[in-house]
């Protein structure tokens, strides 16, 4: 009995412990039929765990017992149940929890800095490309045409592009040297051929830039006599007359010569009137050092001057000047007349110079500058380079300045801001130098003028 007990018990803790699931397991139960015979009774699945443990526990507690055999397998299947707690949600959990990372956040947070380092970096190359601009120095050549245009420029170039201005007035070498060494950034007015060895030197040393040109319709003559005179003496058409006494004695005389008043020392002209180391100068080339004799007016309003009173009181008078000027064309047309004695033609001499003894061609006169501007100010270059100076521009600024250079003074405006105010008036009321600059500059200009 004893042995069927525990056979019948190991086969119930097979059954129970198989794949250690007891929900889906059928349980035999022993028990007696109707007809006293051995039966199989199935329990329901929802039933097992709880019915069948009891009543195994129960029954062979009781068989054991009588067999004299303490022998409890109840703790085994207790332990085997307290093992099958499922832990399966517990890990689904840890996994949706894991699931959850802000990673939309630390995307959005990596756009975000993103952007703003763009925004930086732009403003950062936007204020290093911001270059300062230096002051721009002009040459104050000590004659009205070159001044009448440092105005006007001076007034495009600060107002337009933004530079400061300012120039150093004096004689045409002295200052030339000053643009060749950098000390003056600009001349508006290089007279070629009056300077071309000093030229063509700085020009080949790289010190000095051909920009752009002025005043194309020009001239200049050493020997200019009043109309007047020849009307009384219509032979006195040539130098070769000065030579003769009978004409001489028509002149102002110095120690039996004739007096020439000619170019101011430190002009180009009176190197081609003197000469130097590379020519005799036309007083000599032209065979007139026994005739002639050069008087320094000192300067160009002093030169004006004694040659519009003499005119005006219809005196002799052998004299140096040149146009497009103001007071050329109130020569011509108000008071008389000019006559440009015969002289020799500039293909005579060597590099038609009139140093070698011949009269001045057609002067190339050149705006200048300094090499280092080029770098500097670049954008400059282009504007000098359509620079228009035509007689008719040089003749309605210098005329404006003619008519209000006086009254300006006598309300204590200084040479420089009489200038200045020729420049304004010329802007004012002419519409060509737009087409010189930019859209945006003729803009400023524009404004800046409106103020005026």
């Amino acid at each position: 009995m004893c042995d069927i007990v525990g056979r019948e018990f190991q086969g119930s803790r097979q059954i129970l412990g198989a794949r250690n699931n007891l929900v889906t397991a059928r349980i035999p139960a022993i028990g007696k039929g109707p007809k006293g015979e051995r039966t199989q009774v199935i329990l329901p699945n929802k039933y097992m765990k709880a019915s069948l443990l009891v009543m195994l526990v129960l029954m062979f507690s009781v068989l054991a017992a009588a067999c004299g055999e303490t022998k409890i397998e109840t703790i085994e299947v207790i332990k085997e149940i307290t093992k099958e707690v499922p832990v399966e949600k517990i890990v689904e959990t840890i996994k949706e929890v894991d699931k959850i990372v802000e990673v939309e956040k630390i995307v959005e947070v990596e756009k975000i800095v993103e952007v703003e380092k763009i925004v930086e970096v732009e403003k950062i190359v936007e204020v290093v490309a911001e270059k300062e601009k230096r002051e721009i120095v002009f040459g104050g050549l000590d004659w009205t045409s070159a001044l009448v245009q440092n105005g006007v420029a001076r007034y495009i170039v600060e107002h337009g592009y933004g530079y400061p201005t300012s120039q150093i007035e004096g004689s045409t070498l002295p200052l030339f040297q000053g643009l060749r060494k950098g000390d003056i950034d600009l001349t508006m007015e290089i007279w070629l051929p009056n300077q071309d060895a000093a030229w063509n030197e700085a020009v080949k040393a790289g010190e000095v830039l051909p920009v752009g040109k002025s005043l194309e319709d020009n001239w200049q003559s050493s020997f200019l006599i009043p109309k007047y005179m020849q009307d009384a003496n219509p032979e006195l058409d040539s130098v070769e007359d000065l030579k003769e006494d009978k004409f001489k004695d028509l002149f102002e005389q110095e120690g039996g010569k004739v007096l020439l008043l000619g170019c101011i020392a430190g002009w180009g002209c009176r190197t081609m009137q003197d000469g130097d180391d590379s020519g005799p100068g036309q007083i000599v080339g032209m065979g007139l050092e026994d005739h002639v004799v050069l008087q320094d007016p000192g300067t160009s309003g002093s030169l004006a001057a004694a040659i519009e009173g003499a005119f005006a009181k219809k005196d002799p008078i052998l004299f140096y000047y040149w146009g497009p000027t103001a007071l050329a064309l109130k020569l011509e047309t108000e008071m008389g007349g000019i006559v440009d004695l015969e002289q020799p033609d500039p293909s005579t001499c060597a590099g038609n110079s009139p140093i070698h003894g011949c009269s001045f061609p057609p002067a190339e006169v050149m705006i200048a500058m300094n090499t280092e501007l080029v770098d500097d100010a670049p954008e400059l270059i282009a504007f000098f380079k359509n620079w228009d100076w035509s007689a008719a521009n040089q003749l309605a600024a210098e005329n404006w300045h003619a008519a209000n250079s006086e009254a300006l003074a006598n309300k204590g405006a200084s040479s420089e801001e009489v200038f200045t105010a020729t420049g304004v008036a010329y802007l004012k009321n002419n519409e060509g130098w737009k087409s010189w600059v930019p859209a945006d500059v003729a803009a400023n200009v524009e404004a800046a003028l409106a103020k005026e």
